[in-house]
């Protein structure tokens, strides 16, 4: 061939055997770019990462350092948000979650977001939902510091060692503090509707149970959800009366999973002994100073992010999850929908369900 090409053209054979070799090459280039082009990884390894941010805190701080070599990292002010064309191959990681009450975020379907805070935005986790956008927060990185805080509570509380203890919740966060109290001697019950986390239910080696079975058998009880549409609140009178005289609450998951009034109601009446939180609303930081006094509210308004190395730890979480995301490995602390609290769930709601389920 090359020999025929060479005689018509005039061109010596090592010439043409040269151009063939370019037109080859050229090919080959041209399949390796479409292949890398079209491959969905490819997409995600170029994808932006947006922080936004209303505070330069210790954790947004931390998180500017570890993507600060990162070429497609961006920190934007939420109120400029308008003004950025955020598209869905975009990855966003949100500082606060009244961020995106925005209503320019009812339109933003971006490829995955990562939230900074220990609570995140409810309405906006739900349309993420329905469009299969993965969301992450920071619960593996937190998870031993509130079981810290929550062991913290039980000695100003006067709850024993040995006491009866009813998790509800069993993600990252309620199984660390189950842990921490059944190696300290407690007795642990845990109430969750995610059944398919049987693991840690044999790790720790406890029963799963109904929540009203939970609440009726617990000398102290302590909270580890996000809020849903049938848990907000999911701690009202009903529940308090299901409790033990004088049991102890504590709430490290969310001011709206508790019915405030009902709360200093059962501590004035003495039904409850004690409440303890670190996310009072404004009714509970507002009670009856006597409450605090006496020892039977304990609040405190200390940020876990802002503990010693916290942030630090929590900016190195989210970077990994981002390079996961990119990478199409996966995502450490992913926030499912399972996690939340839904209407129709018997073996979570009902007192009818068997302790075994």
């Amino acid at each position: 061939m090359a020999a025929f090409l060479a005689c018509v053209s005039g061109y010596e054979s090592y010439d043409v055997e040269l151009l063939l070799w370019r037109e080859f090459s050229l090919e080959i280039f041209l399949y390796d770019v479409n292949q890398v082009f079209y491959e969905p990884n490819f997409v995600k390894q170029m994808s932006n990462v947006l922080l936004l941010a209303t505070e330069t805190n210790p954790v947004v701080k931390a998180v500017e350092s570890v993507f600060e070599s990162d070429p497609l990292f961006q920190r934007l002010n939420p109120e400029h948000c308008d003004q950025v064309k955020i598209s869905d191959s975009d990855i966003l990681i949100i500082g606060e979650p009244f961020i995106v009450e925005n209503p320019i975020f009812n339109q933003i379907r971006p490829a995955f977001v990562h939230f900074l805070n220990c609570r995140i935005s409810i309405p906006f986790t739900f349309e993420l939902f329905d469009a299969q956008i993965p969301i992450a927060g920071i619960s593996p990185v937190l998870s031993q510091r509130v079981a810290n805080r929550v062991f913290g509570f039980a000695g100003p509380l006067q709850i024993k060692p040995d006491a009866e203890w009813g998790i509800i919740g069993i993600g990252d966060v309620g199984f660390e503090v189950s842990r921490n109290l059944i190696s300290s001697g407690a007795t642990v019950g845990v109430a969750d509707i995610r059944t398919p986390r049987a693991r840690m239910l044999t790790e720790l080696n406890v029963r799963r149970q109904s929540l009203d079975l939970l609440l009726s058998g617990s000398d102290a009880v302590s909270i580890h959800i996000y809020p849903g549409p049938t848990a907000c609140p999911l701690i009202s009178e009903r529940e308090i009366n299901l409790m033990r005289p004088g049991a102890v609450l504590v709430n490290t998951s969310d001011p709206s999973v508790v019915k405030d009034d009902d709360v200093l109601k059962a501590l004035s009446n003495g039904l409850l002994a004690g409440y303890a939180t670190d996310c009072p609303s404004d009714e509970i930081s507002g009670a009856d100073r006597s409450l605090i006094s006496s020892g039977r509210l304990l609040i405190t308004t200390n940020p876990l992010a802002n503990q010693i190395g916290a942030a630090q730890q929590i900016a190195k979480h989210v970077y990994s999850n981002v390079q996961s995301f990119r990478a199409g490995t996966e995502i450490m602390g992913r926030v499912e929908l399972i996690d939340f609290p839904s209407v129709g769930d018997p073996s979570f709601w009902s007192s009818r369900m068997s302790p075994r389920q």
